[in-house]
């Protein structure tokens, strides 16, 4: 079998990549090693930035919770809350998403082919070559979107150098007081886990709890019942728990080789302050789409796709890395500023659901806290 482009992985960035290319009339085949729907370890959260992308589709039946309020704590001691007055995260499970943005693809005119693993592929003059355990596919092109431990990326010798945060998270069913009280907010500590945050995240009918550091030795286990202990919440069933990595993104890599592009989180492009994968995802499928069309139509070089990367997503992911080495450094004397410059978090928010910049925070730190040079 011959196609356009092959795509490796059904996630958000592939099967929105196969969505995008298949409504250009390319030939596209999405290859996925899992049944779907599948289970995916991930916060779920939708960022209003997010919607760019996906403004002509109606995500009412993936939608989980709306978010208008946010609490952080310091080791769970002197909460500030922020209240919005619109949802600026929307929760959602990513088995339920990432299904539908494949079935889009698949209106679009994509082929998919579930329970299909990548073993290995090919790069030639004219081709690529593919290989599964059952079959060999090939095409012009080959896009890996097959996540941080990147077999394409692997197989075709890059980032070899990433560095990952660890998350542990479970969901949880716990009583319908517990429900209710977290509907429509989100609950992150940056004190009881060294060098990371703690996180509750509500679904419709459970929770996402969670930890996640880019420290070394700790036991995020260990650090997660902790959290749920101390925030009170007892008497819940476990259904579903995972250790994943995180990538950091912020440093400059090649993510071309020949005919094949790596996007998403195989291209660790997840927001080295947040974690926040979505976006980024959604965002790197895009212009890699639109490098692909105009490789194919007008003999773009393939490398643009990492200077575009380089010059619209590193930038932010460099000065996120900057605000994460000092707030994760110095959490408990932030958080006591943070109480009475509580704009400096507003200003975070705003940067997260992209009403707003890193670049611009980082600037408005410099300049209405000296104290905080960086």
């Amino acid at each position: 079998m011959k196609s356009d482009i092959i795509i490796v992985g059904a996630g958000p960035a592939g099967a929105y990549a196969a969505y995008r290319l298949a409504q250009l009339d390319l030939d596209v085949l999405l290859l996925e090693k899992e049944r779907l729907p599948r289970y995916k370890s991930c916060g779920g959260g939708l960022t209003s930035k997010v919607f760019r992308f996906v403004s002509e589709f109606n995500l009412s039946n993936v939608i989980e919770d709306e978010i208008t309020r946010v609490v952080f704590t310091h080791d769970l001691e002197n909460p500030i809350k922020l209240d919005f007055a619109e949802p600026f995260t929307y929760m959602t499970m990513r088995n339920r998403f990432d299904y539908f943005l494949v079935n889009q693809a698949k209106k679009a005119g994509a082929k998919i082919k579930e329970e299909t693993e990548v073993v290995n592929l090919e790069l030639m003059e004219d081709k690529v070559q593919v290989y599964t355990a059952e079959n060999n596919y090939t095409a012009r092109y080959v896009i890996g979107a097959d996540g941080v431990r990147s077999l394409v990326a692997q197989k075709l010798g890059l980032m070899n150098d990433l560095e990952y945060a660890i998350a542990y998270e479970k969901e949880i069913k716990a009583p319908y007081q517990v429900l209710e009280s977290q509907r429509g907010t989100i609950n992150l500590d940056y004190g009881i886990v060294h060098g990371g945050y703690s996180w509750i995240f509500p679904k419709k009918d459970h929770l996402s709890v969670g930890v996640g550091t880019f420290a070394k030795g700790v036991d995020l286990r260990e650090s997660l019942e902790d959290y749920l202990v101390r925030e009170k919440i007892s008497d819940y069933e476990v259904f579903k728990t995972t250790g994943h990595p995180l990538p950091a993104g912020g440093t400059k890599r090649e993510l071309t080789k020949e005919r094949a592009i790596l996007i998403g989180d195989a291209a660790g492009l997840v927001d080295p302050l947040s974690g926040e994968g979505i976006f980024y995802a959604l965002k790197s499928a895009d212009v890699a789409s639109q490098i692909l069309i105009d490789v194919i139509k007008s003999s773009e070089s393939i490398k643009r796709y990492t200077d575009l990367v380089n010059q619209e997503i590193l930038p932010e992911f460099r000065k996120a890395e900057l605000i994460q080495k000092l707030f994760f450094s110095f959490s408990g004397l932030l958080h006591k500023l943070f109480i009475k410059e509580e704009w400096i978090l507003k200003k975070l928010i705003e940067v997260i659901y992209g009403n707003d910049t890193y670049s611009d925070l980082y600037d408005n730190i410099e300049n209405r806290v000296p104290l905080l040079k960086f």
